[in-house]
């Protein structure tokens, strides 16, 4: 008879019982505690630390970028480099990440910029009054939520047509767009609205009210303000700045987006398209905004450290919603929307997610762009600005950040490269894209990452393993 191995014979059940048997053969739990091992503070803190190690670093390279040595020509470069990570990541984050396909970045960008430069110039004073910049978004909040409101209860009334013919609630809301139309162009012949011009007499009653909010609460605003000191409160407001039209273009890209992201391929493309176009023409027909001629006088606050420092902060967010659970729902969905919607996933959630996060940085790259430049037109936001970016991260890779970076550094300086040849600078620019795809079609990095998709996984301690592991 063959002699048993040790390991297979049953092991005596311990005092305890069978519970009390099963405990040695799992590793033992880590203790937290300062002779032990570290505790999650100390793992948040080394898994992070490199954050403000790169935004400290931000300061002393500014004197160089923005020293006459460098120069002036070479600052602009770097310049747009920043704006062009900011959104190509943005953008990875919805074509890459979230599997769409958006062609709107450019109307995002618009809206951040405008949205910026707008209360920069009127409300802001020279940046030195935060409160009244942030009453100019509340007050547009208001608007907006009445607006969403009211549009939300017309689309609900026509969805109820549906119980008597399902083609009523198309014909309605066509014929509701036709009496906007007829009513807002009626109204705009005339010097008074007359009362049966619904619409136009709803339009100013909102621009009355937006207006009584600023005048209203502009005292208050201004005297919160002047508690703060400038060196203090340009910061403050630069910051609202960037938040509020950061938050005005992820609210149109969250209405833009619910409908449309449930189309797919070429119908969503053509959709983002068209949302974008409509941006640029309702801010080409603003007076407010400066028309056709653009908006001018913007007072001007960009500086290297703000961009650079925009830029790693949009890099580290979208990365770690990337590579989150919700980034993984959002890749699920990329990968078998079908499959992604059986398991219990939300897939209009995590590609509308995807969206506004996207949206919101490109608003933020906007209003960097438009408090560096002393004017803006609608001409900077055409489609060519959207492929630009749509380039980058095809280029780049879909799925990979650090590809996005990475193609948004070379295709800025690779125009500028081959200017020395200028009459055949995109005639060559346009060859090097395509012998590019052609020989890597999955872009320059593919769905690789240059550096580890988890930062946390480099300082997690190994397992202990106990005698009972180490027999088996």
């Amino acid at each position: 008879m063959s002699q048993r191995r040790s390991d297979q014979l049953p092991a005596p059940a311990p005092p305890g019982g069978p519970a009390a048997a099963a405990e040695p053969l799992t590793a033992p739990p880590e203790h937290h505690d300062a002779g032990g091992g570290r505790s999650p503070v100390l793992s948040f803190v080394k898994s992070n630390a490199a954050i403000p190690v790169l935004i400290l670093l931000l300061l002393p390279l500014a004197n160089l970028v923005e020293g006459r040595s460098f120069g002036a020509y070479n600052a602009r470069i770097v310049t747009l480099i920043g704006y062009n990570i900011i959104l190509a990541v943005s953008l990875q984050l919805i074509n890459g990440v979230s599997g769409q396909f958006s062609l709107g970045h450019a109307g995002f960008m618009a809206v951040g910029a405008y949205l910026a430069a707008y209360p920069a110039k009127t409300y802001a004073r020279g940046f030195v009054d935060p409160a009244t910049t942030l009453l100019f978004y509340v007050a547009l909040a208001v608007v907006v939520v009445i607006v969403g409101a009211v549009l939300y209860g017309v689309l609900r009334a026509a969805a109820l047509l549906r119980t008597f013919h399902r083609s009523l609630p198309g014909i309605a809301l066509i014929v509701l767009i036709v009496w906007i139309a007829a009513d807002v162009s009626k109204a705009a012949d005339l010097e008074v609205i007359p009362t049966w011009c619904v619409w136009s007499r709803g339009f100013a009653g909102l621009e009355s009210l937006f207006a009584g909010v600023i005048e209203r609460g502009g005292a208050a605003a201004a005297s919160v303000s002047s508690h703060l000191s400038a060196a203090a409160a340009k910061p403050v407001c630069f910051i609202v700045l960037l938040l509020g039209a950061g938050a005005c273009a992820a609210a149109t890209g969250f209405v833009v987006g619910l409908p449309a992201l449930r189309l797919r391929g070429d119908y969503l493309a053509i959709a983002t398209l068209g949302m974008a176009e409509i941006i640029r023409i309702l801010i080409q027909n603003s007076r407010p905004l400066g028309g056709a001629l653009g908006l001018t006088g913007i007072p001007k606050y960009t500086t290297f450290p703000w961009l650079y420092g925009a830029v790693i902060v949009t890099v580290v967010c979208v990365w770690r919603v990337a590579y989150s659970a919700r980034g993984r729902a959002i890749m699920a969905v990329r990968e078998d929307e079908i499959a992604a919607s059986a398991v219990g996933i939300n897939t209009t959630r995590q590609k509308v997610t995807a969206f506004v996060l996207g949206a919101f940085f490109a608003g933020v790259a906007g209003a960097l762009f438009a408090l560096n430049e002393y004017s803006i037109t609608p001409t900077r936001f055409t489609l060519d600005r959207s492929i630009e970016v749509v380039v980058m991260v095809t280029l780049g890779g879909l799925g990979s950040i650090s590809g996005a970076i990475l193609a948004a550094v070379v295709l800025t300086i690779l125009p500028e490269v081959l200017r020395p040849i200028a009459e055949y600078r995109m005639i060559i620019y346009s060859l090097l894209l395509i012998v590019m795809m052609l020989a890597r079609p999955q872009g320059l990095l593919g769905t690789r990452e240059l550096w580890p998709r988890r930062f946390g996984l480099a300082f997690k301690r190994k397992p202990q393993v106990t005698k009972q592991e180490s027999f088996a």
